[in-house]
């Protein structure tokens, strides 16, 4: 069967990596590759969807454009408005969207440690960062949570995403000064594009807090590290890398493709084996 990533751009990827090592471990014969897909190109590659496919992965652009092109939605890929992973039923053809992000982040932030204070910061406003408010509840975080993003507006946004969780969430633009809330908040998770988030990073740099309260997940793994999570490491946080949602979200999408669930240490030891490679 096949199965594999689609996204613009992917080259970057450790998806197939992880999930390869993963079929072969299980003895699986699913054949797990990347397939470059834009927007205007999403439709397509939909409609070759068939028998022989188990499912995709889906990464940015595609996480909020192919909800309306699925035949049904699960109820917290809806509820966060963002899905990360569409399976192929064979039973009348359907194609089925699921969110395995929630679940990533916030098994890659449990794993890293207890979070010293619930509250939370997250850097953006789009698919990522409403999965990534999602997954702050599941770590028992309800108040005290703060978006920052270049712009909250949209139908698409986190902060439609917060008033279907029931949330309310403060408002802050990245231009705000975030570095002075930072050594009393708990988590912060930057769901940014590679460099958006360097202004803060100069920031924390120039003000040098003391950050060693300070729980930090950058989802972005490439380059690694970013240089908001050097300069938040070099100010005592701890550091949860990026790999490690990815990591763990692929562990879910592992179990939906081949209902069997995977030997996480397998997985981890690949993923880590092609980083060292690059």
């Amino acid at each position: 069967m096949k199965a594999g990533l689609a996204g613009y751009p992917i080259e970057h990827s450790l998806s197939v990596a992880i999930h390869g090592a993963a079929y072969r471990d299980l003895g699986v014969d699913i054949d797990y590759q990347l397939y470059p897909t834009t927007l205007d190109q999403l439709d397509d590659l939909l409609a070759s969807l068939d028998e022989s496919w188990a499912g995709l992965s889906i990464t940015m652009p595609l996480k909020q454009a192919i909800i309306d092109k699925l035949d049904f939605v699960d109820g917290l890929a809806k509820t966060v408005g963002a899905v990360n992973t569409v399976c192929y039923q064979p039973t009348g053809g359907q194609l089925v969207g699921f969110n395995t992000d929630v679940y990533g982040i916030a098994q890659a932030v449990r794993e890293s440690g207890e979070i010293s204070t619930p509250s939370a910061i997250i850097l953006g406003s789009r698919a990522t960062a409403s999965s990534s408010l999602a997954a702050i509840v599941e770590l028992g975080i309800k108040e005290h949570i703060t978006l920052a993003a270049r712009n909250h507006g949209g139908p698409g946004s986190a902060v439609a995403a917060a008033t279907r969780m029931d949330l309310s969430p403060s408002l802050v633009k990245l231009t705000d000064n975030i570095v002075g809330a930072l050594p009393g908040t708990g988590l912060l998770i930057s769901t940014l594009p590679t460099g958006v988030a360097d202004t803060l990073s100069d920031q924390i740099v120039e003000a040098l807090p003391d950050l060693s309260r300070l729980t930090v997940l950058d989802v972005n793994y490439h380059p690694w590290p970013s240089r908001l999570v050097a300069a938040a490491e070099a100010r005592g946080a701890r550091i949860v890398p990026g790999w490690s949602m990815l990591l763990h979200q692929a562990v879910s999408q592992v179990r939906l493709f081949s209902n069997k669930t995977p030997d996480v240490g397998v997985m981890r030891e690949a993923l880590l084996e092609e980083l060292a490679r690059r």
